[in-house]
């Protein structure tokens, strides 16, 4: 007996859902579908297989869904305050959660909406929208990476604001059904400091939230360090104090260097543009992005921000080395490139050490100012911003470029928004610097221009 192979059955038998820009394609139009002639065993055969495909689709979709609200309670309440959803309170709202990620979560909300009270960065206008970048279904559950994207303004402000991040999220089947059982973002300062950087190339392991045993006193410790970092009011202005260290002033002036002025608005206007793409734009000087994120343990921000000053008008510093050298700043492919290039203390120390070719400039810690239009700003737009992560990671973790100022409470006095790009779907869009990674350090570098 003929039986036709339908666009139906064609589009049932793909294995598992991959992404919401696969989904859409599979809207697509097809080519003509030819007559094909199956034996009824083959025909059954399908059937079963496309039936299990069908399952599986349908299993992913219910997962997203339900993970989607949680999402949303989860944000809500840290940034909004929000103590219940439409579905009631958060506890009644994530009983689909395991019992040891739900304490987890919800020690976390605190936290982190005491940074946002503690910080004013209390949120209007707050819109959040959801992407499923990957899922997999296995035997044990089904594994979900989903991006979160945030659009705001902070209270009193017109500038527009907003930040990207990643989820990875587990399912697992239980005897109740499908439970939330692991969730873990791999560019959260707080899942960083208290689980430390699992490695998001890859997918997570089952209930690997429950294989650690020190959660508990690590939440501790990065509750008493925020609480500790907010004793002071973050708003005064403090005095910068230099970071460049002793090797910094024993530099000499190359002979015949000349620095140049950057394009600081076309360093911020770089980031701005670039900042939730997927591939951005390479800054200029012939140099192809490449995405650093791709690579397992690493972060894409410095590479982001070299970009920033290539699109401000600095020029590479091609030491001809081979490898990965620890002399210049460039990058000619992933093998071969400088560690400045893309390594957030390798960045500071060329800056703050260079004099011979390339981008310059001097540290100092952060800190809110006062204006005077005397004296001017002690940083400006187009600047970099680094911020630090103590626990197990203990070094320089992240790069931004200061993108606007705010202004606090206290009247004339300054701050700064930052906008960054850590990978695909995780970002900073004019955030308070704030609220990146509180509790610890962070630090201006202030760029005098460039070396020809």
């Amino acid at each position: 007996m003929k039986k036709l192979l339908t666009v139906a059955l064609i589009a049932a038998l793909v294995s598992s859902l991959g992404s919401s820009t696969v989904l859409a394609e599979s809207n697509s139009p097809l080519s003509p579908v030819e007559d094909t002639l199956l034996s009824s065993d083959k025909l059954n055969d399908l059937n079963d297989k496309s039936s299990s495909n069908v399952l599986d689709l349908s299993a992913v979709e219910s997962c997203f869904s339900m993970a989607k609200d949680i999402l949303k309670n989860y944000y809500e309440r840290i940034d909004l305050g929000t103590e219940q959803s439409v579905k009631g309170t958060f506890t009644d709202d994530t009983k689909l959660l395991a019992h040891n990620l739900s304490e987890y979560v919800e020690k976390k909300m605190n936290t982190k909406h005491f940074v946002v009270e503690a910080a004013n960065a209390q949120k209007e206008n707050y819109v959040l929208t959801f992407n499923l970048l990957s899922s997999e279904v296995t035997k044990e559950g089904i594994l979900l990476t989903i991006s979160t994207e945030a659009s705001f303004n902070y209270v009193g402000m017109e500038v527009q604001s907003g930040f990207g991040e990643v989820s990875n999220v587990v399912f697992t089947y239980t005897d109740t059904g499908l439970t939330m059982s692991d969730w873990y973002m791999p560019d959260d300062y707080y899942d960083e400091f208290v689980r430390g950087s699992l490695d998001h190339s890859s997918n997570l392991t089952m209930n690997s939230i429950s294989e650690s045993s020190n959660i508990a006193e690590k939440q501790t410790e990065l509750e008493k360090k925020i609480t500790d970092y907010f004793s002071v009011n973050r708003e005064l202005p403090v005095e910068m104090t230099s970071t460049d260290g002793v090797e910094a002033t024993n530099q000499v002036i190359t002979p015949l260097a000349t620095l140049a002025s950057l394009n600081k608005t076309a360093i911020a206007n770089y980031a701005k543009n670039n900042k939730a793409k997927d591939s951005p734009a390479s800054g200029g000087s012939n140099v192809s992005y490449y995405d650093f994120s791709q690579i397992s343990g690493n972060w894409d921000c410095t590479n982001f921000v070299s970009h920033a000053l290539l699109a401000g008008g600095a020029i590479p510093y091609d030491t001809n080395g081979s490898g990965i050298s620890s002399k210049g700043w460039y990058y000619r492919s992933l093998s071969n490139r400088s560690s400045s290039w893309s390594g957030v203390p390798n960045l500071h120390d060329f800056l703050v050490n260079n004099t011979t070719k390339g981008p310059a400039g001097s540290a100092t810690t952060y800190s809110t100012f006062k204006y005077n239009p005397n004296s001017g700003y002690p940083y400006a737009i187009g600047d970099i911003l680094q911020f630090y992560l103590s626990g197990s990671y203990n070094n320089w973790r992240h790069s931004t470029i200061i993108t606007e100022y705010y202004e606090t409470n206290t009247a004339l006095v300054l701050g700064a928004l930052v906008t960054g790009r850590s990978g695909k779907g995780s970002y900073n869009n004019n955030q308070k610097a704030e609220e990146v990674y509180p509790g610890d350090s962070k630090r201006v570098i202030k760029l005098s221009g460039y070396y020809k």
